[in-house]
Order: structure tokens, then C-alpha cells, then sequence
């Protein structure tokens, strides 16, 4: 069912004035309420399991892999996405309006935009490094730690650019239908204006059937991006569709907004699923008493 995007929005009402973005939201305030609570639940757990895991990263060596350079700064963007979009859409769904102002819808959907295009970026990396791995055996070793981390810094740049073009007067962030969560303005009709995340769903296409050797270390990878796929690709979908068939015949902002909580647990399941999959990750996330028996045992040789 489609619905009049412009009766939820004031076309005579300025984005400098303040009522603008206090406004309370035009669908189920119960509705929006419960889900508020989930995404301040779904924030605990982000925190919680990528914390855990970066700090994982950050304390073994033996987890830095090259392939898992690209894990640990997407588990580092979903940690810092988590203690930023949810709490901010959560707190702001209890109480059925956003509660901070334009500063703090610019600075929600910042983070949201550029955590959903680095992760895809990243995933894309990822998937890269692990076909070249299995593809040229013989060269794995030209895959260092510190070209994975060039180019994971690479690819949050690429992500940033795309991110701050809104802000800099290329579109613009504002308030989605829901009025609890902020994104980019998809329903700006402008020429200039149509280039916004094009390139989402083309990570995804480097995933080589005819792979059939390391099969258990492929897993990771294309179970966390399955992961983003799932929690994505709804969202995209209902911002896709609004962008091109124009504000006065949108989707429902209540869809919008279901769509757009859904997207941004991703914090959660793209870590979930790496730990469920991960050999280095099970049974309480990692078996520290191997690594700092290796640990030590390095170090003892190291002074012998």
C-alpha cells in the first residue's frame, strides 16, 4: 500500500526551525515505542560483542590475519555504530520524536551512512583477499597485514567522502517518515542530487562458485555478508523505491522505519555470526589459554 509522503511532511516549515525536528511521529506511537526498546536492547548487545571482539583483536596477534584485518574494522564500526545510531533512534522511538535536534539527526545518519557503506566496502575487501588466497596459493604471502590495513583505511575514506557530500550541500540529512530516525533525503528530485549509494548492491558479486578448496575458511566470509545482505537489502529497497517514485507517492513511513532498525542491527548480526562461524571464536569467543600459552612460549623464546 503506497502512501502521500507530503502529508507527513511540511513543505512551509524551514529545516533552520526548531519545531522541525521536535515534531512527534505521524504513525503508532506504541508501535514505535516497543521497537525503541528493542534497538536500546539491540545497542547493549552491539556494545557488548564488538567490544568483546575488538578487544580480542586488539590483545592476540595470532588474530590478526590478514583476512581478519577487514573482520576487525568492520567489528570496530559496529561498535562505534552502536553506541551512536541506536541509542539515538531507540531513546528517540520511547519517546515517539527525535530528541536532539538537527545536530543529532546529522550526526545519526552520518554514522549510519558511512557505517553501512564502509561494512560494504570492507565485506568487499575481504572477500577479495580470500579469493585471491585461494586462487594464487603460492602467492598468499604478498597478503600482508599491513596492505589490509591500507586498505581498510582506503575504504572508510572512500566511505567518509560519500558520507560528508550531504553535508557539504550535495542533498541533505533529514528526518525519516517514522520523525525517530534520520537518513539522507531520498525524496530530493534534484539532478545533482540522484547519486547516493549506487553502488550498495555491487560487493556482493565477487564470490566465485568454482571455489571449492578452503571451504570452511570461506564460511566467515560469506556468512557475515549474507548477514549485511539480510539486514540491508529491505531497507534499500524501501529508500530505492521512495527515491524514484517521488514524495507524494511513497512507501508508509511506518515500513520505512521497521526497515531502517532493521538495517542498523547489523551491529549485532554481522559479529554474531563471525563468532557462530569462527573456529578462533568459539566457546566463549576465544580460547585464551592457548593464546597466552603462545604468548608466552614466543616470549621464552625470545629471551633464550
Amino acid at each position: 500500500m503506497s502512501f502521500n509522503y507530503s502529508s507527513i511532511i511540511d513543505e512551509h516549515l524551514s529545516r533552520d526551525d526548531p519545531l522541525f525536528w521536535s515534531r512527534p511521529t505521524p504513525v503508532n506511537c506504541n508501535t514505535i515505542r516497543i521497537t525503541g526498546i528493542l534497538l536500546c536492547i539491540a545497542a547493549f548487545i552491539g556494545i557488548v560483542l564488538n567490544g568483546t571482539l575488538f578487544y580480542n583483536f586488539i590483545r592476540y596477534k595470532a588474530l590478526r590475519s590478514p583476512p581478519n584485518i577487514f573482520i576487525m574494522f568492520i567489528i570496530g564500526m559496529g561498535l562505534f555504530a552502536s553506541c551512536t545510531i541506536l541509542p539515538l533512534t531507540g531513546t528517540s522511538s520511547i519517546y515517539c520524536q527525535w530528541l536532539y535536534k538537527r545536530t543529532g539527526c546529522q550526526l545519526s545518519a552520518i554514522v549510519a551512512f558511512l557505517y553501512g557503506c564502509s561494512s560494504s566496502y570492507l565485506l568487499c575487501g575481504a572477500s577479495l583477499s580470500r579469493c585471491y588466497i585461494i586462487i594464487r596459493p603460492f602467492q598468499a604471502r604478498y597478503i600482508t597485514v599491513n596492505k589490509c590495513i591500507i586498505i581498510s583505511c582506503i575504504a572508510i575514506f572512500i566511505a567518509f567522502i560519500w558520507t560528508i557530500l550531504p553535508v557539504i550541500g550535495w542533498n541533505e540529512y533529514t528526518m525519516e517518515g517514522a520523525r525517530t530516525s534520520c537518513c539522507i533525503n531520498w525524496y530530493d528530485r534534484r539532478l545533482k542530487q540522484m547519486r547516493e549509494k549506487i553502488e550498495n548492491g555491487i560487493q556482493t558479486i565477487f564470490n566465485r562458485k568454482r571455489i571449492e578448496m578452503e571451504g570452511r575458511v570461506l564460511k566467515n566470509i560469506i556468512t557475515i555478508t549474507s548477514g549485511f545482505i539480510f539486514t540491508w537489502t529491505p531497507y534499500a529497497v524501501t529508500l530505492f523505491v521512495s527515491a524514484f517514485r517521488g514524495k507524494d507517492y511513497a512507501i508508509p513511513p511506518m515500513a520505512t522505519f521497521f526497515c531502517a532498525c532493521f538495517a542498523k542491527t547489523s551491529v549485532i548480526w554481522i559479529p554474531m555470526f563471525y563468532v557462530a562461524t569462527s573456529t578462533q571464536f568459539q566457546l566463549n569467543f576465544i580460547n585464551r589459554d592457548a593464546l597466552d600459552q603462545s604468548i608466552g612460549t614466543k616470549r621464552i623464546d625470545t629471551a633464550a
